[in-house]
């Protein structure tokens, strides 16, 4: 292990670690690529022509909702897709439980023209969801919700996954109070029996 200050598997992490901060910065100098503009002390990450959104929902691995003042946008990074939808061309906005997993929402947008697409599954981030919902109504009111009282089940739907998994922690300790307990019975009869 000469010339390895560190073990021989870490030596692999450490490679993988940096590879990725480099293509972080690699892809960070690449979306903030410009025409030799200087750094005027712009904020790290974000274009000086992009559109700030009104709200932002992250969810998933590099997924992303945005609400526009003229449009609602998916972006998913993985993909490098990217589809946005006009705010007068929406006519319903259906958030429905998943299939597999009721607490992975599923976002669908009816269009004036008919048509009805999936813009988002496996949404999770509710707190931030709620948030883009108020800014929605506020930008667009024409859109309906489907369920109307949307924000008030969505409320619930967090109420609830917090008392679940409260209960969840509670019956572990519950049950390693239970084991703790039966061993010291079990220890403290043994101690007896041997006197």
């Amino acid at each position: 292990m000469q010339g390895r200050p560190y073990p021989r598997g870490c030596a692999r992490a450490l490679d993988v670690t940096e590879r990725m901060e480099a293509d972080r910065r690699g892809d960070d100098e690449r979306a903030l690529a410009d025409d030799g503009a200087d750094d005027g002390g712009e904020t790290p990450g974000v274009r000086e022509d992009e559109e700030q959104p009104l709200a932002r929902v992250r969810y998933g691995l590099g997924k992303e909702l945005r609400l526009f003042p003229d449009a609602f946008v998916v972006l998913l990074r993985e993909e490098q897709d990217e589809m946005r939808f006009a705010l007068a061309n929406i006519e319903r906005l259906t958030l429905a439980p998943g299939d597999h997993s009721p607490s992975k929402l599923v976002l669908m947008l009816d269009l004036d023209d008919g048509n009805t697409v999936i813009a988002a599954e496996g949404v999770t981030n509710v707190r931030d969801f709620r948030k883009l919902l108020a800014r929605l109504t506020e930008v667009a009111p024409q859109i309906e919700l489907d369920p109307p009282d949307m924000d008030e089940q969505l409320r619930q739907a967090l109420e609830i996954r917090t008392r679940a998994q409260l209960g969840c922690y509670g019956a572990v300790l519950g049950t390693i109070l239970l084991i703790w307990i039966i061993y010291l019975i079990v220890a403290f009869i043994g101690a007896q029996a041997q006197r």
